[in-house]
């Protein structure tokens, strides 16, 4: 039997534990991107959002880590920005263009910069419990594009004057996409959490399906 809670003070820390319990007690599914493994329903939490960087998995390069999030932080969704760091993302792109890349998404989704306004939100009501910036959209469930969007909400909390984040994803692949996403929204926390000068609290990310595609196992 899976456990749907994990964690740990470091990414590694709760990396090794989702691997193993999907390794072990994963189901078999045949997605459209190829057959996998799966745990559904997890929550993973990280004690410590600085210790963002894989380094036992070789998933801890920090080029293409950053060079995600000066993606997000450049707010396009140009292919030609990230293919650099990270050429797959090639195989995500509608004419040069990532239809669910995250940063148009978080800055200008309907013209609002969703990370202002939660800042702003946070600052004016330190218990608010609506900062929450959304990435996956109604739209995303019609019409036949690449890249849609993984994540889909992005919440903070301030509690005891720690800002706490929770992630919440409808899929996630363990072994590529996890390291990735963790690094770039514990960046998001850490940037916010400044601008309110309030300390960093915990992470924790939640998972529909959290799986290991067959191609990583071997």
């Amino acid at each position: 039997m899976s456990t749907p809670y994990l964690a740990g003070k470091t990414l590694d820390d709760v990396m090794h534990c989702a691997i193993d319990e999907i390794i072990l007690h994963g189901d078999q599914i045949n997605p459209s991107r190829g057959p996998a493994k799966e745990l559904m329903g997890v929550l993973l939490e990280i004690s410590d959002p600085r210790a963002r960087l894989s380094r036992t998995e070789t998933r801890g390069k920090p080029y293409s880590c950053l060079g995600e999030f000066c993606w997000f932080l450049a707010k396009t969704n140009d292919v030609r920005f990230i293919s650099y760091y990270i050429p797959a993302y090639k195989q995500e792109a509608d004419d040069n263009i990532v239809f669910g890349g995250y940063g148009p998404r978080i800055f200008n989704m309907r013209e609002q910069n969703q990370l202002a306004n939660v800042t702003e939100l946070l600052r004016k009501n330190p218990d608010s419990r609506r900062a929450v910036i959304q990435l996956f959209d109604s739209q995303d469930l019609v019409g036949k594009h690449k890249g849609i969007p993984c994540t889909c909400t992005l919440q903070f909390m301030i509690r005891r004057d720690k800002l706490h984040m929770l992630t919440n994803m409808r899929s996630n692949d363990a072994w590529l996409g996890l390291p990735h996403d963790i690094f770039c929204f514990t960046m998001l926390q850490e940037i916010v959490a400044r601008d309110l000068s309030v300390e960093l609290g915990t992470y924790k990310h939640s998972v529909g399906s959290l799986h290991l595609y067959d191609r990583s196992l071997s």
